[in-house]
């Protein structure tokens, strides 16, 4: 502790001895609600008070402490001049690691690992990704003339969470498994012998959660040398939870392999690409590892972006009428004569042909401005996953050792008052390099890295591109559900845009 205070870094609470500040986080937890943000976003609030949170300080919620960085200039030397000390803090694998196995997410940064991460990334080439989002569009397409017609008929009554999820597994199972017979959903164990049918992306959601939880247990506060074990009722359900999921696997890899026999088939999907890698082909572990990665980090996190644009298009003044400007523009045969959405003729071609993905990179600006305001505002993952150094650094004039953990919390980071003007306001007009909300209250230049919801350096998310490329708008009246840990229902009725 004293190492970093003498360098004058703040620390918000004296710790105690091993357990540190583990049962004020637990007071704060206790008292959440619907409205709650994430757990550390609300302990960091609570012990700060009404007092800004600096943008680098010294978290003891538990006795080993972690540096908590949310300041752009760190960042910057984080991703670029430093990266490549940095990597991921190797207890975090040992919880996960029944779950992910020896996925490229939570693996150190070796030339195996950047090995394995250059073939991965195949998956986001253009070709790829070109075919997987027409087979989206197309989805998504008869999803909304099904809603469509449900409103007509009056089904307009939604649940948010459950309309946008559902859409989306079936979008992104897609995209990693291309067409299967096999079903959706799986028995989840809640408690003994009670069960609830949810879907593999949930199911992975849910025993992340889990897992990331073991340590702030007590007794491992104590010791490591409990961290592989599963004690009590709730870890033993846990390993039962990830046996069956990873068994379900084991089935779609047999189902494809077998379909691959076929000289006809052809096939875009993750897993076929897996299956035809070298690397790969011949380990279903490693497959299993790779594919779980994927619907961690692809399904809730698009679904808590889409869910928090949407709430943003319905209550903040004139956001969806620029969008739907936009819209008219792009889909009106003359752009000299602009048609209403509802004189427009929606055919699914006219969609492939004005949203694949040329379009969408290129021609889309407001839609563009939308989702990075919304990624900014409420990054969907608001921290990193813990990291550390492999040798001593000093970092903007801060001697950082080996022996601590930090994350880079993106929440306050795309927050932070010095950069953006307003920055608990939605403004979608400040990613417009037109606008003077592009600059920062002192009307300079941004620093690079005061943006990132995607991590950044070495590590940054492979799916960066795909998540992009996911984003779809419905008019709608919701509460929020904010990050990627809320599994929140929110009824809703839905309307035509006029």
């Amino acid at each position: 502790m004293w190492y970093y205070t003498r360098q004058c870094l703040h620390c918000p609470r004296i710790p105690w001895p091993i357990l540190g500040d583990i049962f004020t986080l637990q007071r704060v937890i206790a008292g959440f609600t619907e409205y709650s943000d994430s757990q550390l976003v609300e302990y960091y609030n609570f012990i700060y008070k009404d007092k800004p949170i600096p943008s680098v300080f010294i978290d003891f919620r538990t006795g080993e402490g972690q540096l908590i960085i949310s300041d752009p200039e760190m960042v910057q030397e984080i991703y670029v001049t430093k990266a490549k000390y940095v990597d991921k803090y190797h207890r975090g694998k040992k919880f996960q690691h029944d779950l992910f196995g020896e996925s490229i997410l939570f693996d150190r940064t070796t030339e195996v690992q950047a090995m394995r991460r250059k073939r991965l990334s195949t998956a986001f080439y253009k070709e790829k990704m070109t075919q997987n989002l027409n087979i989206i569009i197309k989805q998504t397409f008869n999803w909304v003339q099904g809603i469509k017609q449900d409103i007509k008929q009056g089904k307009n009554e939604r649940e948010l969470g459950s309309m946008i999820g559902e859409h989306l597994l079936d979008c992104i199972l897609t995209s990693v498994f291309g067409e299967t017979k096999h079903k959706k959903f799986l028995k989840y164990i809640i408690e003994g012998d009670n069960t609830e049918d949810a879907s593999l992306t949930v199911i992975v959601s849910r025993i992340f959660i889990k897992l990331s939880r073991k340590p702030f247990r007590v007794f491992r506060l104590f010791t490591h040398s409990l961290d592989t074990w599963y004690i009590g009722e709730d870890e033993k359900n846990i390993h039962k939870n990830i046996i069956n999921y990873r068994n379900m696997l084991s089935e779609l890899i047999y189902e494809r392999r077998q379909a691959m026999k076929d000289p006809n088939f052809d096939g875009a999907d993750f897993l076929t690409l897996l299956l035809t890698d070298d690397l790969y082909r011949e380990d279903d572990n490693l497959i299993k590892d790779e594919i779980t990665t994927f619907l961690f980090a692809s399904t809730q996190t698009t679904a808590a972006t889409i869910t928090n644009l949407m709430y943003y298009l319905e209550f903040v003044p004139n956001v969806r009428q620029k969008l739907v400007d936009e819209i008219c523009t792009m889909l009106s045969p003359d752009r000299e004569k602009l048609l209403k959405i509802d004189q427009i003729d929606m055919t699914q071609e006219l969609w492939i042909e004005k949203l694949g993905y040329d379009k969408l990179q290129d021609d889309w600006k407001y839609l563009y401005l939308l989702i990075q305001e919304t990624l900014r505002i409420e990054p969907p993952v608001r921290a990193s996953t813990p990291l550390q150094l492999s040798e001593k650094q000093n970092i903007c004039g801060i001697d950082i050792d080996t022996n601590i953990t930090f994350q880079i919390h993106f929440y306050f980071l795309q927050r932070n008052p010095k950069e953006w003007q307003q920055p608990d306001k939605f403004i979608p007009e400040r990613f417009d390099p037109e606008s003077p909300f592009y600059l920062t209250p002192d009307g300079k230049k941004r620093k690079p890295n005061s943006f990132s919801p995607f991590f950044g350096g070495k590590r940054i998310c492979l799916g960066k591109t795909f998540a992009e490329n996911f984003k779809k708008p419905i008019h709608y009246e919701k509460k929020v559900p904010k990050t990627f840990f809320n599994e929140i229902n929110v009824p809703i009725i839905l309307s035509t845009i006029k």
